[in-house]
């Protein structure tokens, strides 16, 4: 393993990229391609090799990579972390130009559920898909864009003209929550400016864009904090911290048998009901085919089935130390105290004792420590892929993740150690005989 140094750096470097689902996976194969991982075509036939490594995005936003071991038995099992690409943040609607006194703020639609009173008073900026003629009606060209930039921010309204931010009133998305653009010049008008700002941005005729998929995003970086550097404080930590974990353990693994896969999906933070999202036949279909890939497997057996293991890496509520009481009584992870197992009798989580008792084996393997968590009996937990996947794949299933703090806020905490600790568990994983 690397030292801590060389993760936490690396993390924020990634972070700098990964601004959106779409950034995040363009970044992710930045990393898959330096290591040597081959593309695969999902309307090709795959044939594989010992020692091989492998991606496929069949959708932007989301991402499976894989490596075959080195042995003869490759399908005696399928060890798969599973994380997801999207964060809860604003997207910018059609025709987005709002002014008022020449001041041009644009018009924005929640996604997911963010703590909208952190979004005030940063550095924004904006990133997505374009969408541009081309000579194939049914398949338009599409352009990455991030202006990687602080082109955006959301003021706050002075305490001395509101003093509501400080009695808990409800904000307004529709009329709070418009990043401010520009202040327009005389001689500027707001019709269609984001359009020409974007077509400038990424050297096309505004005539030629067809349509926009934008998102507007927190651009600080990611730093450690606390008297010790003992905490990382960062945007998007739910669930991207888990996406480069299992990635860069994915890459640093040595796999000398079974298969070793990271799937990251989106739309989890809305329920991931689309055809990238857990919610969907897609990775059960892509099992299939790698297991059709492998010389003498014409189709998934019930017996492979069971030789599946299945991580759901995904944040995990940390104790608060002012609000104490909102977690349950004897189950209530504190930071850097261990990688957390997530545990509901609801079914929200989908570990069990067999899978819990497993993962717990893993982390005694892999030298770190763990925790469990259960949601408070008198409130209502979130949801995670977990379920999701064992849905479409009868395969055991743990829900885990790194304890954190302020999640879905603009900036996220967790603790270093615990970071660390998901990298080297990941890693111990995929190295399993």
């Amino acid at each position: 393993m690397d030292t801590s140094k060389d993760y936490t750096s690396g993390f924020f470097n990634f972070m700098k990229k990964a601004t959106t689902p779409v950034q995040t996976v363009d970044t992710i194969i930045e990393r898959l391609d330096a290591e040597g991982f081959s593309k695969l075509d999902l309307n090709e036939q795959w044939n594989f090799s010992a020692s091989g490594k492998y991606w496929l995005s069949p959708y932007p936003s989301m991402i499976i990579a894989f490596t075959i071991g080195k042995s003869d038995s490759l399908t005696k099992s399928m060890r798969i972390i599973a994380a997801h690409t999207d964060n809860p943040a604003f997207r910018i609607k059609p025709n987005p130009e709002v002014s008022s006194e020449g001041m041009l703020t644009l018009n924005v639609e929640r996604y997911g559920g963010p703590i909208l009173n952190t979004w005030f008073d940063r550095p924004l900026s904006i990133a997505g898909r374009i969408a541009v003629k081309s000579d194939e009606v049914l398949k338009p060209k599409v352009i990455h864009l991030d202006f990687q930039r602080p082109i955006l921010t959301l003021p706050n309204l002075a305490i001395h003209m509101n003093p509501g931010p400080n009695q808990s009133t409800e904000i307004k998305v529709q009329k709070e929550m418009q990043p401010l653009l520009t202040r327009l010049m005389e001689d500027e008008v707001k019709d269609n400016y984001l359009l020409d700002l974007v077509a400038k941005e990424i050297g096309v005729n505004a005539e030629e864009i067809l349509d926009m998929d934008l998102n507007v995003y927190c651009c600080e970086e990611g730093m450690l904090v606390g008297l010790k550097e003992e905490f990382v404080s960062c945007p998007r930590i739910d669930d991207l911290s888990m996406v480069y974990a299992a990635m860069e353990a994915l890459v640093a693994s040595d796999n000398n048998s079974g298969i070793n896969i990271a799937a990251f999906m989106d739309n989890e933070e809305v329920g991931s009901m689309t055809k990238q999202g857990a919610d969907s036949v897609l990775l059960s279909s892509i099992l299939e085919k790698i297991h059709a890939g492998i010389e003498g497997i014409d189709q998934r057996s019930e017996c492979q089935v069971k030789d599946y293991f299945v991580i759901s890496a995904d944040g995990a509520h940390g104790l608060h130390p002012n609000y104490a009481e909102k977690n349950d009584i004897t189950n209530k992870p504190v930071m850097n105290k261990g990688i957390t197992i997530k545990i509901s009798g609801s079914r929200s989580y989908a570990s069990e004792v067999e899978t819990i008792a497993a993962f717990q084996q893993l982390c005694n393997k892999a030298g770190v420590k763990y925790q469990k968590f259960v949601n408070h009996s008198d409130q209502r937990g979130g949801t995670t892929l977990g379920p999701l996947l064992s849905k479409y794949l009868p395969v055991h299933v743990v829900d885990v993740g790194v304890p954190m703090l302020a999640m879905h806020s603009t900036r996220e905490l967790m603790g270093k150690q615990d970071f660390l600790d998901s990298i080297e568990v990941f890693r111990t994983f995929f190295q399993l005989e």
